[in-house]
């Protein structure tokens, strides 16, 4: 079974996305240039709104994975090789450390709960087996400090939130890249299998991870979210904003100067849900599997990216969402009806008049969906459900799947995934 996502929403003046020179993403399609926020964008903002508003279990997705195991981990002697224990545990099993912070990993770890409390108990089961090469770890990066020490630097042992060392040189000495190959444990096949086996939270059974150096903890997404684009030429502007010194009383000039950039558009997002590969990557667990498919539905529609929302209050809900159940046949975004895009010229058909740009994309959708259905028929579809905020659209076959609220729509779609 997979779910098809379509949703359309208007965002008023916003910078919900930034790019590297810190204006609103944007990118060229039909021709012209589109607003943009990026899948990740959103992909964080359903993370966060799962979290908020407690619906599935998430994850954690951080370098510091020290820090993390450490709060499931008991009491374990010698106490001081403890956090050296955990770092070459991670390193054996997971991914090496960072070259200048060797309590950090090289790379960010993605890791559900139930995860890190196996990941403890393997540490403790297996303490016996861990402490040498905790303490050679320990013992080589304070020969690392000592190094600096000589060379003028001050000598330290890296500690969580502490800036390393200075940086090696071609002796050895501190220098950059100094705590590479660093002593890590011996892997352990039964613990490969522990750490493997250890139950997924909801968001990385849906969004997926990649770990290059231990592919055993590669998860294939259940879910592809596209790039949300404008359905319509966008021109990126630029806010002039000040700030006043209140206790500068001698000079009546600003106290700081900039600019922001931001737009306003109308998007078209759209996702896909692979209910099956969900349910798989959640060990087969029907139940957890449709409460993460409502919990993704929910998100998908009401979780608003947090860029520059206190400045600008971007904070839009969708004013047309359609959900489409398939057994079978080919799922399709519906992106190709803004390859032309919406503009305020009269329509080529029959003269119409625009009426906004939200309106019109809602109509363009909707003829598009027929165009569609004509030429590769429903075929596979089991339920096609609908929401739409808009006054008198044009929906055409679309108007029989309106459910009248968001919450409908998604109850309708959730009862044919077999809720």
């Amino acid at each position: 079974m997979k779910l098809e996502l379509h949703l359309i929403q208007s965002f008023g003046p916003s910078c919900l996305n930034r790019d590297a020179t810190n204006s609103p993403k944007d990118c060229e399609f039909g021709g012209v240039r589109r607003a943009r926020v990026s899948s990740q964008c959103f992909k964080r903002s359903i993370r966060e709104f799962f979290r908020d508003n407690n619906l599935v279990p998430v994850g954690e997705r951080t370098k510091r994975l020290r820090a993390e195991i450490g709060t499931f981990l008991p009491e374990l002697e010698p106490q001081e090789l403890v956090p050296f224990a955990v770092d070459a545990f991670v390193d054996t099993y997971y991914a090496k450390n960072d070259s200048k912070k060797p309590e950090h990993s090289s790379v960010l770890l993605f890791l559900s709960q139930v995860e890190l409390e196996e990941a403890a108990k393997c540490i403790s089961d297996s303490w016996a087996d861990l402490k040498p090469f905790a303490d050679a770890r320990r013992k080589e990066i304070e020969k690392i400090a000592a190094k600096a020490s000589k060379k003028g630097a001050t000598p330290a042992l890296p500690l969580e939130g502490e800036e390393p060392a200075p940086e090696a040189s071609d002796d050895g000495a501190a220098g950059d890249g100094k705590y590479k190959n660093l002593p890590k444990a011996k892997e352990d096949k039964t613990i490969v299998e522990r750490l493997r086996s250890a139950a997924l939270s909801s968001d990385i059974a849906l969004f997926g991870r990649m770990l290059a150096e231990h592919t055993e903890h590669r998860i294939e997404a259940a879910v592809q979210v596209a790039h949300a684009i404008s359905t319509h030429a966008v021109t990126p502007e630029l806010d002039f904003f000040s700030a006043v010194d209140d206790l500068n009383k001698d000079d009546a000039g600003a106290g700081m100067l900039g600019v922001t950039g931001f737009n306003a558009a109308v998007f078209y997002r759209y996702a896909l849900l692979d209910f099956d590969a969900l349910e798989l990557n959640l060990k087969g667990d029907r139940a957890v599997a449709l409460q993460t498919a409502r919990a993704f539905l929910r998100a998908f529609v009401e979780a608003i990216p947090s860029g520059k929302q206190n400045s600008m209050a971007a904070q839009s809900l969708p004013s047309l969402g359609v959900f489409v159940v398939r057994e079978s046949g080919a799922p399709c975004s519906l992106v190709n009806a803004f390859c032309e895009p919406i503009s305020t010229k009269k329509k080529t058909q029959g003269e119409q008049e625009s009426r906004g740009f939200l309106r019109d994309s809602v109509d363009e959708f909707a003829g598009y969906w027929e165009r569609y259905a004509k030429v590769y028929g429903e075929d596979g579809i089991t339920e096609k459900a609908l929401f739409c905020m808009e006054k008198a659209p044009q929906l055409g076959s679309l108007a029989a799947a309106d459910k009248g609220s968001a919450k409908a729509a998604i109850d309708a779609a959730m009862k044919a995934l077999g809720e």
